[in-house]
């Protein structure tokens, strides 16, 4: 079922919130496994959470370049 353009724009606009809210936590994931292991104290679960973080960033990217072409397509 093809959507509508002002569908698909509504749904960019949201992964776009997504996608801020997601990086915003990453980049707190990433900052927080690397203080770990300056400091000397790698922690397993840090570094899940930041691979975690990593993937869902990963996918809400490729769902926004597929929205944000049918967006573009019209």
């Amino acid at each position: 079922m093809a959507r509508s353009g002002s569908d698909a724009l509504a749904s960019r606009q949201r992964l776009e919130v997504i996608a801020g809210f997601v990086a915003f936590f990453t980049v707190l994931a990433l900052v927080n496994a690397v203080g770990l292991i300056l400091t000397g104290r790698p922690s397993i679960f840090a570094s899940f959470v930041l691979v975690l973080m990593l993937v869902i960033s990963w996918f809400t990217f490729r769902t926004w370049r597929r929205v944000d072409r049918a967006v573009r397509a019209g």
